[in-house]
């Protein structure tokens, strides 16, 4: 199955279908993580994940801190060391 073939229920589901350029893309990861927050939660990451995970979304937060995805990867990456007690 291609990635085409499977991303796009993803992308319908969660509401990123339509966007055309990074800024409207990260004004909708936005939107959905607003929307997560109001959401019941599960765990879907072990602590190892979850840490590796927040230290990426770290990295790429700082390569340039004023893009909007670097933000939302910043606030991500801030929710995921709260949630691990870092």
């Amino acid at each position: 199955m291609s990635d085409e073939v499977m991303r796009d229920p993803l992308d319908e589901r969660y509401g990123l279908v339509g966007v055309r350029d990074l800024e409207e893309y990260a004004e909708a990861l936005d939107r959905l993580l607003e929307r997560g927050r109001r959401e019941r939660f599960a765990a879907l990451l072990s602590e190892a994940e979850a840490y590796a995970a927040a230290e990426l979304l770290g990295r790429f937060a700082q390569l340039e801190p004023h893009g909007a995805l670097n933000q939302l990867a910043a606030s991500l990456a801030s929710r995921l060391y709260s949630r691990l007690g870092a």
